[in-house]
């Protein structure tokens, strides 16, 4: 029977449930393809407090990985994820004479800028390329830059998305079935400089549209910042930061967006975007989000826009003006997202695409 090890330094824990959920479906699905027994974790399950506390504990995980090779029979499956924090142990496996594992690197974002920005990742990356059997994206455009910028052949990179919505994501059943006179232009996001939440919060302040709302949904190092530059802008009575929200309270904020921004310009996925879908929420998102157009069809379900702020005030009233029965279309087209992306189409067929990919080889 096919043995499987699963590294991360990312897993759900008591202090943080919503810590590296989708690991941890990962590990569902494997567990159900292979049976309990046959799958091993070697994870960090509690989370990092300070600098000191976060040595200890990745000191303890290279450690602990190290040990859970001994004794596996040949042709154990390693899936290592963010193997950005591994690549140390795995160098030093790769000069291990004969190949006793296949090996499946799966990146997540922030991954592979970490290796393609450092002579020192990058250099490591390079002498145990040869021993890396498989690469896993998170989107098609990534699997292209995970080729590019590592050169790593595309034959040897599959896409497998990276979260599920499924039937999580649905619009609550509410008992007042009136709709909503606000406007209501709402985002989830981390509040950092990536995320470009401040794009969206000048165009805000020009919309010519009435009884409009700002709903921005998580926090961040700039939230003091964008909170200023709303009572700058003269928005503040009208925009509401409510912080971070765990993600099953989600669906219940999201089903209140008229439409979701989405003006991030740096995500390996956007998994957001996909939730406010599958909420029925129509999404206009950043063009330079190369991603989104795995999800995000231009007049179906969202639109993109580009030209910065001026571009996204544009794509906003253009969505407003829309009649009521075109934005009903959007938003019913928008709810099919929840099975494309439900938990046996993402988990359990990305556990399949990389089986099959073992068998072929």
């Amino acid at each position: 029977m096919k043995r499987l090890l699963l590294w991360t330094n990312l897993y759900p824990t008591k202090a943080a449930p919503h810590y590296g959920t989708f690991v941890k479906s990962t590990e569902h699905a494997w567990r159900q393809a292979l049976g309990s027994d046959n799958v091993q974790l070697v994870a960090i399950r509690e989370k990092p407090t300070s600098k000191l506390s976060k040595l200890r504990l990745y000191a303890g995980l290279l450690t602990r990985c190290a040990r859970s090779l001994w004794n596996k029979p040949a042709g154990t499956l390693l899936e290592v994820h963010y193997p950005v924090y591994f690549l140390p142990l795995l160098y030093l496996l790769s000069l291990a004479k004969p190949k006793h594992f296949y090996l499946v690197l799966r990146f997540h974002g922030t991954d592979l800028a970490q290796i393609a920005g450092s002579r020192l990742f990058r250099r490591l990356f390079e002498r145990l390329k040869g021993s890396v059997d498989l690469c896993v994206a998170p989107s098609e455009h990534f699997r292209h830059q995970i080729s590019a910028r590592l050169d790593v052949p595309l034959s040897r990179i599959i896409k497998v998305y990276p979260d599920s919505v499924g039937e999580r994501f649905a619009v609550p059943e509410r008992e007042d079935k009136a709709p909503s006179e606000t406007f209501t232009v709402g985002c989830v996001s981390r509040l950092e400089p990536g995320k470009n939440c401040q794009t969206l919060l000048e165009a805000f302040a020009k919309l010519a549209i009435p009884n409009k709302r700002l709903m921005l949904v998580g926090d961040g190092t700039q939230r003091a910042m964008l909170e200023q530059a709303a009572k700058q802008l003269e928005v503040a009575d009208s925009t509401t930061f409510t912080g971070a929200l765990p993600r099953e309270k989600l669906p219940e904020v999201l089903a209140n967006f008229s439409v979701f921004v989405f003006p991030s310009v740096r995500e390996s996925f956007g998994l957001v975007a996909v939730e406010a879908l599958a909420c029925g929420v129509p999404v206009i998102a950043n063009a330079e989000l190369h991603a989104a157009k795995e999800y995000l069809q231009e007049g179906k379900n969202g639109y993109f826009y580009e030209g910065g702020v001026e571009g996204l005030v544009a794509a906003i009233e253009a969505f407003y003006a829309q009649p009521a029965a075109v934005r009903l279309a959007l938003s019913e087209q928008a709810k099919s997202a929840r099975d494309q992306f439900s938990d046996q189409q993402v988990f359990t067929q990305g556990v399949k695409d990389i089986l099959s990919k073992q068998q072929s080889e």
